[in-house]
Parts: structure tokens; C-alpha cells; sequence
């Protein structure tokens, strides 16, 4: 009589898991991977355009706003709607001459409107300090975001000019305040046209919500 050959072990059933996933799942996938992207990219659009709207605004706006013109981004393009109104009147601060919005006093002061020519021979160079101090709340603030309006209704930024460089500190620093703090005093100068007793405008651009407080010069 022959041996009876042992049972064969047989595999366990494949569970659900191991299974591939249904076609509707697939597309479902695929849709939520899409749809993220989608996300993503609206997402790196925004950040796009508040990086345009913050870092390089301000340098529209003036170039724009210099010509008599709206608001602008650099290559003429029109700030994007939605944003609160440029134009805000100062908040009270002190000592004068300053200026004040959302918890954030730029006090200026040392204001020479006679330093000397520009590098073009035409325009004069207007020499200035300005200190932020943070009044409430957390801000971040730049130099870059204070210009000056001449008679001529034309704006410029500080340092812009070679000569303006040369005579002012760097324009580009940004700090963080929080209330009680400040910075600065950071030295500024701009090439500008017009007499040296003509009527100058600062011009403080806050890079927070973009509103344009403005201060006669003495």
C-alpha cells in the first residue's frame, strides 16, 4: 500500500486590502491629487502676487503715482482689486514732524533739502532720518518704504540716485518691532527736483496693508 502523501498547505485567501483599487477609486485619487494641486497653485498665485504687491509695490506705486496716475506694480501694471484704499491720514503722534498708522510712529527729523547735486546735474539732494517705533502689536518695517513727493508732483525712493546713495544709509533693512520697540535712526537721502525751498512730501508707504500716509516736509 503506497503512503498517503502529506495534505498540501493551501494559500490564505487575499484580503481586501491586496486587492487593486477599483477604477471609480482611481479616478477618485487622481481627483484629489488634482484638486490639491489646483490648491497649491492658487495658493503660489496669492503668494505671487502679495510677494509683487509687498516687495515691489511700493517702487510701483511710486513710479505710477509720480506721473499722476493710479497705483501701479512695475510695468504698469494695476494693483490688484480688492485692496483697502491707499491714501490714510495720519494717526496722532508725537514729537512732530512724524506720522502714525496701525500701531507704527515714523518719526523724522535732520530734514536738509540742500546737500548738494544729484549725479544728473539737475535734481538736488534731500537728506533725511527716519525712526519707526512700534506703538502696539508686532510689525515689520523698512526704510525702502519712505519717499519723498517734490513740487513737480515727481517721487523717489532713497538711494535710488548714485549720488543719493552715497550720502545716505542702506534703504533695504527691514526689523521686527514689537510694541515698546524701534529702529532706527536710519539715514536717507533722495534725489529731487524743483528749488531746495520748493514743498516736499514724505511719502510712507506701510508694506502691512499699503496704505499711503503723507507728511509736509519743513
Amino acid at each position: 500500500m503506497q503512503p498517503v502523501p502529506p495534505p498540501q498547505p493551501t494559500m490564505p485567501p487575499t484580503p481586501p486590502y491586496g486587492q487593486p483599487p477599483a477604477a471609480g477609486w482611481g479616478r477618485f485619487w487622481i481627483g484629489v491629487v488634482t484638486g490639491g494641486c489646483a490648491i497649491l497653485a492658487l495658493e503660489a498665485i496669492a503668494l505671487l502676487v502679495v510677494t509683487l504687491v509687498i516687495g515691489s509695490a511700493i517702487n510701483g506705486f511710486v513710479r505710477q503715482a509720480g506721473g499722476g496716475g493710479g497705483a501701479g506694480l512695475p510695468g504698469g501694471l494695476p494693483l490688484p482689486s480688492g485692496l483697502p484704499g491707499l491714501g490714510q491720514p495720519s494717526d496722532p503722534c508725537s514729537p512732530a514732524p512724524c506720522v502714525a498708522h496701525s500701531g507704527v510712529t515714523v518719526l523724522v527729523a535732520g530734514v536738509d533739502r540742500n546737500v548738494g547735486p544729484a549725479s544728473d546735474a539737475k535734481s538736488h539732494l534731500v537728506r533725511l532720518s527716519v525712526t519707526f517705533i512700534a506703538t502696539s502689536g508686532t510689525h515689520t518695517v523698512t526704510p525702502e518704504a519712505v519717499a519723498i513727493r517734490d513740487s513737480t508732483g515727481s517721487m523717489t525712493l532713497a538711494g535710488v540716485d548714485q549720488a543719493a546713495a552715497a550720502c545716505g544709509g542702506d534703504a533695504t533693512a527691514s526689523t521686527d518691532l514689537s510694541a515698546g520697540q524701534r529702529a532706527g535712526p536710519f539715514t536717507l537721502c533722495y534725489a529731487v527736483d524743483g528749488t531746495p525751498s520748493a514743498p516736499l512730501t514724505l511719502v510712507w508707504i506701510d508694506p502691512e496693508d499699503l496704505s499711503v500716509v503723507e507728511l509736509k516736509l519743513p
